[in-house]
């Protein structure tokens, strides 16, 4: 019985060696590259992703790359994608930021033969319209509106968006799905662009909030946003519950402010999952023919709140 049933799960999760691939031998070197967005050295999020990367890359034995922009610059990454294809790597990861900036280069890599996951940003590859593998993270969309709804049930009267990457697809997502939310519910909600640059983006926040006193609510897309928040909040001398504030993410800084009650919700994507499982699936791809069996392997959303949050804030910032 016990056989049967690791049968019927190996049939359910993965599917068999397409024809004229072949599987390589468990010693053989794999060297994969991964392209994303933004990197660990200027957004503290992707620290996580690239733990999780390094974790699977050493467990299994294969050589990892990572590539990325010194900012946020999506013309850049398509660059970078390009050259990871002229490389000829084994299989390659990618933040499909943009689905119709990084068709060409992504659909490049597929026809050469290269295996393509996308991890972190994306809808799969029925939305994308790019045939890669299966996409490995939450859903944005949903994310967000979860997030609206929650803010509303707290009280939200007028909320805004806070969005440091203007223009990134996932980012665009999850306002669209909080300003919905609120929208729904008869209530006025904004977008307000800040950027990567901390000190900027507290004073792009404050000269919002000192014309618009009356937004109760704010959404923070990650630490980028969450961090010039805070410094907003004690530079204008506020504090827990003189405005509602959820935030995507979880870092150390937002697991302290879920504790004093700063923050309402931490909305966690689980980051180490999308690095770790991107490199596990291309080598398990790579050696075994596997494949994912769906276009969405989904990560999140989940909420850390006051009733999780002490679960998750020894791993805050390293597995979290």
């Amino acid at each position: 019985m016990k056989k049967f049933m690791f049968l019927a799960l190996v049939l359910l999760l993965v599917s068999v060696i397409p024809a004229g691939q072949q599987a390589v031998a468990q010693d053989d070197e794999i060297n994969i590259i991964m392209v994303q967005h933004a990197l660990c050295a200027w957004d503290s999020f992707w620290c996580v992703v690239e733990q999780g990367i390094q974790d699977a890359a050493d467990q299994l034995g294969v050589n990892v790359t990572v590539l990325g922009p010194d900012s946020f610059d999506l013309d850049r990454v398509a660059a970078l994608i390009e050259e990871a294809v002229a490389s000829q790597p084994d299989g390659l990861g990618v933040t499909v930021t943009d689905p119709v900036l990084f068709a060409e280069p992504i659909n490049r890599a597929i026809d050469a033969g290269i295996p393509v996951v996308a991890y972190n940003a994306g809808n799969g590859p029925d939305v994308d319209g790019i045939p890669y593998m299966t996409y490995i993270g939450q859903d944005e969309y949903a994310g967000g509106y979860q997030g609206g709804l929650r803010l509303v049930a707290a009280g939200a009267t007028r909320g805004v968006c806070v969005n440091h990457q203007v223009g990134h697809a996932a980012l665009d997502r999850r306002c669209q799905g909080f300003t919905d939310a609120l929208a729904e519910n008869g209530l006025d909600a904004e977008v307000l662009g800040i950027s990567n640059d901390p000190a900027e983006s507290q004073t792009i926040i404050d000269d919002y909030y000192a014309s618009n006193p009356d937004v109760d609510a704010f959404l923070t897309l990650g630490p980028n946003g969450a961090n010039p928040f805070y410094a907003f909040l004690e530079a204008a001398g506020l504090g827990p519950g003189d405005v509602l504030h959820g935030t995507f993410d979880v870092s150390p800084e937002i697991v302290a402010r879920i504790k004093d009650g700063t923050t309402l919700f931490g909305i966690d994507q689980q980051p180490y999952l999308q690095g770790y499982m991107t490199v596990q699936w291309l080598v398990w791809n790579v050696r075994f023919g596997f494949t994912p069996a769906g276009p969405v392997t989904a990560t999140g959303p989940g909420f850390v709140d006051a009733s999780n949050v002490e679960l998750v804030e020894e791993l805050a910032g390293t597995y979290r």
